[in-house]
């Protein structure tokens, strides 16, 4: 389930049942803070939310990267801001996708064709927004796990966190082990993220941060995230911090 504000349609978060690809709607901090109650919605506007959310799922099982002017040009009419429309929309949507590839409900062809679609979205907007120069000392290094060469998932991150202001490294697609340790053992950051699809990728994981935990100065935080993580993903080890939303990194690492 995905919840907006239903006052000035900032995503809040995603919550329970994960597997629900739904709008649903509350009232963000921000605007609790303002005194809106959770009785202030626009219904006109919040109807108009779910048709556009609508549209972009249709969009995903049928469109290409020719809608993404339209898309953007929507968003804006509404009033959704880049990162929201990113985390809050197009991740979601790109789980769902997924979901129905693994379960023989969409072609191969409709899953490449989204993910190009996202990926010219994500370039157009980073294309817009300022540039940071790469980080020559990252905090936070994100990494696919081995085997994920699901790449998208990590770029939007990236681009969190940097609009964030966190210095952050992405290396994708995954490296093999021993390149891993030498690029942590070198940067030396506060915490490394894994980015893991599927439930077979877990093993692999924490070969690696069984390594990395030996190394002369490892980082505070092992982190797990990506689709199989929002899916539920059992994890064996209390090593790592496991991240179902973005933003549950941000006070870790004082952001």
């Amino acid at each position: 389930m995905i919840k907006w504000c239903s006052y000035c349609f900032r995503f809040i978060c995603e919550c329970e049942p994960y597997d629900q690809f739904l709008i649903s709607h509350g009232v963000c901090q921000a605007c609790l803070a303002k005194g809106v109650t959770k009785g202030d919605i626009d219904k006109k506007n919040l109807h108009e939310f779910k048709t556009f959310f609508s549209s972009l799922q249709a969009t995903a099982r049928y469109g290409g990267s020719a809608q993404v002017s339209r898309i953007l040009a929507e968003s804006r009419r509404l009033g959704i801001p880049p990162m929201d429309l990113l985390l809050g929309l197009f991740q979601p949507l790109l789980v769902e996708i997924g979901e129905l590839w693994a379960t023989g409900q969409v072609t191969v062809s409709t899953e490449h064709r989204f993910s190009a679609l996202v990926g010219d979205l994500l370039a157009q907007l980073r294309s817009e927004a300022p540039r940071n120069p790469e980080p020559v000392s990252p905090r936070l290094i994100l990494i696919n796990a081995s085997d994920n060469y699901h790449t998208l998932g990590l770029q939007m991150a990236d681009t969190f966190f940097t609009t964030c202001g966190l210095a952050t490294l992405s290396i994708t697609p995954g490296l093999p082990s021993k390149e891993i340790l030498e690029l942590i053992a070198f940067h030396q950051p506060e915490a490394v993220g894994f980015s893991l699809a599927l439930h077979t990728q877990m093993k692999p994981v924490g070969e690696v941060a069984a390594c990395i935990r030996k190394l002369p100065a490892p980082p505070r935080y092992l982190l797990l995230g990506g689709a199989a993580v929002r899916m539920g993903l059992p994890v064996p080890t209390p090593d790592f911090q496991v991240c179902q939303h973005l933003t549950e990194v941000l006070p870790l690492l004082g952001a």
